[in-house]
């Protein structure tokens, strides 16, 4: 069962860069390529820690991705929730990947010095996995994808990854399609 959340505090930002894309890109009418249950578009990423990440490499677990930048407020505030998230789950067959929009590593790092966390982060400079892959449209954006590479939910705006309700979602991911 997929779950789409968009925070009040997106919505004037969801509304302007939506705008902002059709414009843009000439897509008058065309519906976003990422729809929550269908196949997550695969990508490859480098990360900070100077290996490369593909999203197929993490068939069979649930994954977490979290688009967001340097620039935007309530993605720096959310890092915790998330970092707490990771590190309650990350022995569980659960991955979290950031995935920042800054086109340099720079302000990334300057970021990650004063709100560390544990998980990969990925720089996308190019733009095509924001844009063209899952239409990331506010900041931040968290996708789940399920173990079978299917997205399961999308929010568009800041996060509490402790909360129970993401946590109900997560482990109904999990006990769908364990290992046996």
């Amino acid at each position: 069962m997929g779950f789409i959340t968009v925070k009040r505090c997106a919505l004037p930002f969801f509304i302007s860069l939506a705008m902002v894309l059709v414009l843009q890109l000439g897509m008058p009418g065309r519906a976003f390529p990422e729809q929550t249950g269908t196949p997550a578009p695969d990508f490859e990423l480098a990360g900070l820690d100077g290996k490369t990440y593909h999203l197929a490499d993490f068939r069979g677990k649930v994954v977490v991705l979290n688009f967001w930048a340097t620039w935007c407020p309530e993605c720096i505030e959310e890092l915790p929730s998330l970092n707490a998230f990771y590190q309650r789950n990350r022995k569980a067959d659960v991955i979290v990947l950031g995935i920042t929009a800054d086109r340099k590593k720079e302000p990334v790092l300057e970021v990650l010095k004063k709100t560390p966390v544990g998980y990969p982060v990925l720089l996308e400079t190019g733009g095509s996995v924001f844009i063209r892959k899952y239409v990331v449209i506010g900041m931040p954006t968290t996708i789940v994808v399920d173990r079978n590479g299917i997205i399961a939910g999308r929010i568009i705006g800041r996060t509490d990854f402790g909360s129970a309700g993401f946590s109900r979602k997560i482990q109904e991911l999990l006990g769908k399609g364990r290992k046996q």
